[in-house]
C-alpha cells in the first residue's frame, strides 16, 4: 500500500508542476518536455490511483441469516449461494417441493446451513408465515431478499386480465406483504430489506406488459420504503438488473406464436457483452446489502437506458414502438407454453450456439422442468469462516 501510495502522490506532483509550467514562456516550456510530460504523467497518475483503491474486500456475514423468496433455482439460487460463501445461513422458499429439495442438497453440499420452506408467496398467510418460519429458523433475520418473479411474454391480447393479476401478486402484493412483516425482526437487528426489481421496472418493453407493470409497482415500493423505515434502523436496497443471464427462458410462459416469441426472448437474454452472468450479479447485490447501499444498477446498459428515459423520454418511447413493429404478431390461434416445451422447436435448436451461456446458467441454477438440479459441490473451506462450520 505504501509503494502504491508513493506512485500515485509522485505521479500528482509531476503532473501539478506540468500544470504550472504552462505559464512560463515557450522556449522553457519546450526544454521541459511539452506534451509527452504531460501524458507520461497522466499515465502514471491513473495507473497509480487505479492500483492504490486495488479490488474492494468482500465483507463477511458469520451468524447472519438471509431469507430469499424464489431461492430454488435461478439469480435465487445464486444468491444464497452467495451469502451461504460468506458464512450467513439461508432460508430459501419455493412452491415447488422436488425443485426446492434439489436446492437444498446443492447448498448443504457446499456447507451451507439451508433452511427449505415450501410457500406460495401469492397467499396471503403463506407470505406471513414464511417470515415468522425463517425468523425461527435460525434464531434472528438479517436479510430478507424479494426475488420471486415469473415472466410471461406475449402480446397483450394474447395475455388475460388473470395474467396481470398473477404478475402482480408475485412482484408487488407479495413483497409488500413479505416487507411488512419483516420490518419487526430486521429492526431487532439493524437489518437490510433487498429488493430485486427490473430495468422492466424503468423501461416498459413490449410484449413484456405484464412483467413490466408489477416491476414498476415494486420500484416505488422499494424506493418509497427505503425512505420511510430508515429512521427505525432498516436499510432497503433497491436492485435494478439489466439482462441477466440465469436460464430463466426456460421457466418462463410464452404466448401467441410461442415459439417466435422464445426466440427473441432466449436472444435477448442470453447475448455476451449485453448481460451479465448470475455469479457476477450475485456477488455486488449480497455485497450492496451487506454494505447497506441504498440503490444498485446492474450493468451500464440498464445506467444507459434510465439516464437516456429521464432525459428523453419520447426518444425512448419511439424506440420502443420501432422495437414492437418487428416483434412477432399475434396469431389467430394463441397457445400458451413454456420455453422449455417451445425450446426443441427447429429454429431455437439452431440458436443453440449463441445462447449457449444462458443455457449453461440454467444448468447450473436449477431451472427447466424435470430438470435434474444444479451439480452437486464439495464443501469449501475458508478457514474459521468456512460457511456451514
Amino acid at each position: 500500500m505504501r509503494g502504491k501510495a508513493t506512485l500515485a502522490l509522485t505521479a500528482a506532483g509531476w503532473a501539478v508542476s506540468r500544470l504550472r509550467g504552462r505559464n512560463e514562456p515557450e522556449p522553457v516550456r519546450g526544454r521541459r518536455g511539452g506534451t509527452v510530460s504531460y501524458a507520461v504523467a497522466g499515465a502514471a497518475l491513473g495507473v497509480g490511483t487505479a492500483a492504490l483503491c486495488g479490488p474492494r474486500r468482500v465483507t463477511r456475514l458469520p451468524g447472519k441469516v438471509a431469507l430469499i423468496t424464489g431461492g430454488s433455482r435461478g439469480l435465487g439460487l445464486q444468491l444464497a449461494r452467495e451469502f451461504g460463501s460468506r458464512g450467513a445461513s439461508v432460508v430459501v422458499c419455493a412452491r415447488d417441493r422436488d425443485e426446492l429439495d434439489r436446492a437444498l442438497t446443492d447448498l448443504e453440499g457446499r456447507g451451507v446451513r439451508a433452511h427449505g420452506v415450501q410457500c406460495d408467496i401469492r397467499d396471503l398467510d403463506q407470505a406471513e408465515s414464511l417470515v415468522e418460519e425463517a425468523a425461527a429458523a435460525f434464531g434472528r433475520l438479517d436479510f430478507v431478499v424479494n426475488n420471486a418473479g415469473i415472466i410471461q411474454v406475449g402480446p397483450q391480447e394474447t395475455l388475460s386480465e388473470s395474467r396481470f393479476r398473477d404478475a402482480m401478486e408475485t412482484m408487488f402484493w407479495a413483497p409488500l406483504r413479505i416487507s411488512r412483516t419483516a420490518l419487526g425482526p430486521l429492526g431487532e437487528t439493524g437489518g437490510s430489506l433487498v429488493n430485486i426489481t427490473s430495468i422492466g421496472g424503468h423501461l416498459s418493453v413490449p410484449h413484456l406488459l405484464p412483467y413490466s407493470c408489477a416491476k414498476f409497482a415494486e420500484v416505488g415500493l422499494s424506493e418509497g420504503l427505503g425512505a420511510e423505515v430508515a429512521s427505525r434502523g432498516v436499510r432497503v436496497t433497491t436492485v435494478v438488473p439489466g439482462l441477466m443471464r440465469t436460464g430463466s427462458h426456460k421457466a418462463a410462459m410464452f404466448s401467441g406464436r410461442s415459439e417466435r416469441e422464445y426466440t427473441w426472448f432466449s436472444l435477448g437474454a442470453g447475448l455476451p457483452l449485453v448481460s451479465v452472468n448470475a455469479e457476477r450479479a450475485a456477488r455486488r447485490i449480497v455485497e450492496s446489502a451487506a454494505r447497506g447501499h441504498s440503490y444498485l444498477v446492474l450493468t451500464p446498459l440498464a445506467r444507459m437506458v434510465i439516464i437516456t428515459r429521464g432525459l428523453c423520454p419520447s426518444l425512448v418511447q419511439g424506440v420502443t414502438r420501432v422495437m414492437n413493429r418487428v416483434l412477432p404478431e399475434p396469431s389467430e390461434h394463441a397457445e400458451e407454453r413454456t420455453g422449455g416445451e417451445v425450446d426443441d422447436e427447429a429454429v431455437n435448436r439452431a440458436l443453440k450456439l449463441p445462447t449457449a451461456l444462458n443455457e449453461g446458467a440454467g444448468q447450473r441454477l436449477n431451472q427447466g422442468p424435470g430438470g435434474e438440479g444444479p451439480p452437486r459441490q464439495e464443501p469449501r473451506g475458508e478457514g474459521p469462516e468456512a460457511p456451514g462450520r
